[in-house]
């Protein structure tokens, strides 16, 4: 059997592997070894990405119709600014009050993390299959969930 001149990557690495068994001196000294971690052939070491921690210092709440329209929003302060790294939650739950004297609709919402700066750095939320109705004088949370 005769093999392509181009192997795929994965069964190069296989096929170094596989060789590696065999009691040939040369095929040894090409086999990855076990604790590189090898992208691209044998002996570029892959440096793990460092993700930038992002620093937050307020968050607002916006809620939509179902026309995307924006009905009502406000922000707030987090209470200083804090940096946010990979593999953190973050959980945010938001009220809302109609203090109006007519019926709030709501289709969507999103809360939208603000740096330093006063810039959105991210935005999340969710959509309703079917608005929200808010009586005047009821209150409605809305809670999301963030992972960086």
């Amino acid at each position: 059997m005769r093999w392509p001149a181009k192997l795929s990557f994965s069964l190069n690495r296989l096929w170094g592997r596989v060789s590696a068994l065999a009691p040939s001196r040369r095929a040894e000294s090409r086999a990855p070894r076990a604790t590189d971690l090898v992208r691209g052939g044998v002996g570029t070491k892959l440096q793990p990405s460092k993700m930038p921690a992002m620093k937050i210092a307020a968050y607002s709440l916006v809620l939509m119709d179902s026309d995307g329209q924006v009905v009502w929003t406000r922000e707030w302060d987090s209470g200083g600014v804090f940096e946010f790294g990979p593999r953190q939650r973050l959980w945010v739950s938001c009220g809302f009050t109609n203090h109006s004297g007519c019926e709030t609709e709501i289709s969507e919402y999103e809360i939208e993390l603000m740096g330093e700066d006063g810039l959105v750095v991210e935005r999340f939320g969710d959509s309703f299959g079917d608005s929200v109705v808010i009586p005047p004088g009821e209150s409605k949370h809305f809670p999301a969930e963030w992972r960086m």
